[in-house]
């Protein structure tokens, strides 16, 4: 990640906030799962390291191809990618979940990660695809933690 200012997460209101329940495991069923899609293992790292307080389980995917195996595979409660891999972009990705017969995951959220500068660009490419919320590269372990909170609740048990 580049340094520079931080910016402030962006939701995107693309689907009905109440939608998360559906995908949450049952009280007293485990910790909710993230799936983790960049191909940075570093960024990975620092993400699981930032979420660390949600005491969540992690997958990992080093492309989209991989996280659609995956999300296929795994159940998962919120997914967070990254724009720009190899192969599959992440917009590319997010739209694959959505088309998913499976009606859990394709309801899945998905947190979107870019620094890329053409920000304007890739959130609308994004906010097609159907992704839950957005942020910009980098971004602060209070940023990512006020945007998961957001687009996924502690299950009810856990508060």
């Amino acid at each position: 990640m580049k340094a520079g200012p931080l910016s402030a997460p962006e939701p995107v209101p693309s689907r009905p906030t109440g939608s998360t329940s559906t995908v949450r495991p049952a009280s007293g069923t485990g910790p909710q799962r993230v799936l983790l899609v960049d191909d940075s293992r570093s960024i990975r790292t620092l993400l699981k390291i930032y979420l660390m307080a949600r005491s969540f389980e992690f997958l990992e995917a080093e492309s989209a191809e991989e996280g659609l195996k995956v999300a296929e595979a795994e159940p998962v409660d919120l997914i967070l990618t990254d724009f720009h891999m190899d192969g599959m972009n992440g917009a590319d990705f997010a739209g694959q979940i959505r088309a998913s017969t499976n009606p859990k995951l394709s309801k899945v959220p998905i947190l979107m990660m870019t620094g890329d500068p053409n920000v304007a660009e890739v959130r609308a490419l994004g906010q097609k695809a159907g992704i839950s919320a957005f942020v910009r590269k980098p971004v602060s372990c209070a940023q990512l933690m006020t945007l998961v909170d957001t687009i996924l609740p502690l299950p009810r048990a856990a508060k």
